[in-house]
């Protein structure tokens, strides 16, 4: 009887319908809670010196999440022939803005990460960019983590001493998880694997194998870290300028506690991508903990939903310039072998 409940359970938390109904109804929470009317007009009486500002620093982010995660792809298949051609930074900078559109327009949180799992494996192996996408996320979350605990501490009087230890306790945890994923190669968990399918041994491990290479290279693992560190940082900053572009003071401590929270909702089971849950949990935090009305707190969470489609935009227009390139390539070939005949 508890398998058939466990399986039954499995069933529902999988389904698309309980993803498609958690969604519109947290967007029907939010409707009811938020005047949206008054956040979009909040949107368009906007300071066009403050959102000029906040693309500026969004576009810093961007670039340092790109180093992030360059710097371990580069790490990881620095033995690959063609490398300097297929892993230089004009090319991972094409790849991440692509990715970006993927996970905009995919209703799942890993459409980015597949795009360039695939397409970047074919030439150094799926688990290999599977790895340094790891790493860049585990790097990520550690910023985050640390940026919190600063948060936290700032404003311990308001959160309590509860949330500072709940957020120092997830930064040691990442730090863990470093730990133990820079010697997992140490652990030899292929050769397991290696005995339920030999191919499933494989991918293993050339996964820890890529991050044994960023064991003997710590330099490109301190890069990604403090790179990403501060490119959160600089978020939290333009977060900070978003919300006085629409007449609102907000330090960057409350991003930096409102914001990972809004990510954890992302991940709930019931919702597309997290929306409307993200954007209810971000606007309760705003309004019971900041003290801003329902109304500027659903323009700060637009604000935020709207800050990647600029990039992701670029990213589609990428995309679809290297879709023709790919498809005309074919075509020129015989073009070129007859010209040189």
């Amino acid at each position: 009887m508890p398998t058939a409940l466990l399986a039954r359970t499995r069933r529902l938390l999988g389904s698309p319908w309980l993803r498609v109904a958690g969604t519109l109804g947290g967007i029907a929470v939010l409707v009811h809670t938020v005047d949206i009317p008054k956040a979009v007009a909040s949107l368009g009486h906007a300071d066009p010196r403050w959102i000029l500002a906040f693309l500026g620093l969004s576009t810093v982010a961007v670039l340092a999440s790109v180093v992030e995660w360059g710097v371990l792809i580069r790490t990881a298949v620095a033995h690959a022939p063609d490398h300097p051609a297929l892993f230089g930074w004009r090319r991972l900078g094409s790849a991440y803005l692509q990715s970006l559109f993927f996970t905009q327009v995919i209703p799942a949180g890993v459409g980015g990460d597949a795009l360039r799992t695939v397409e970047m494996g074919k030439h150094v192996g799926h688990s290999r960019v599977l790895a340094s996408l790891a790493g860049s996320r585990m790097a990520g979350m550690l910023g985050m983590a640390i940026w919190g605990l600063a948060a936290a501490v700032v404003l311990r009087a308001l959160l309590g001493t509860g949330t500072l230890m709940a957020v120092a306790g997830l930064a040691a945890g990442i730090v863990m998880i470093w730990l133990t994923a820079l010697s997992s190669d140490r652990l030899h968990l292929h050769q397991a694997a290696g005995r339920v399918s030999q191919a499933l041994g494989r991918a293993l491990h050339s996964f820890t194998d890529a991050f044994a290479s960023y064991r003997r290279h710590p330099h490109a693992v301190a890069q990604s870290l403090l790179v990403g560190a501060a490119g959160w940082g600089i978020n939290l900053f333009a977060l900070e300028i978003a919300a006085r572009a629409v007449g609102i003071d907000l330090s960057w401590t409350v991003f930096a506690v409102a914001v990972p929270l809004t990510l954890l909702a992302a991940l709930a089971p019931f919702s597309v991508n997290g929306l409307g849950v993200r954007e209810g949990v971000l606007v309760y935090f705003l309004a019971h903990y900041a003290g801003i009305t329902a109304a500027h707190a659903g323009a700060i969470s637009l604000l935020i939903d709207l800050q990647m489609v600029p990039f992701a935009v670029i990213g589609a227009a990428l995309w679809l310039r290297h879709r023709r390139t790919a498809t005309a390539a074919p075509l020129r070939t015989p073009a070129l072998a007859a010209a040189t005949s």
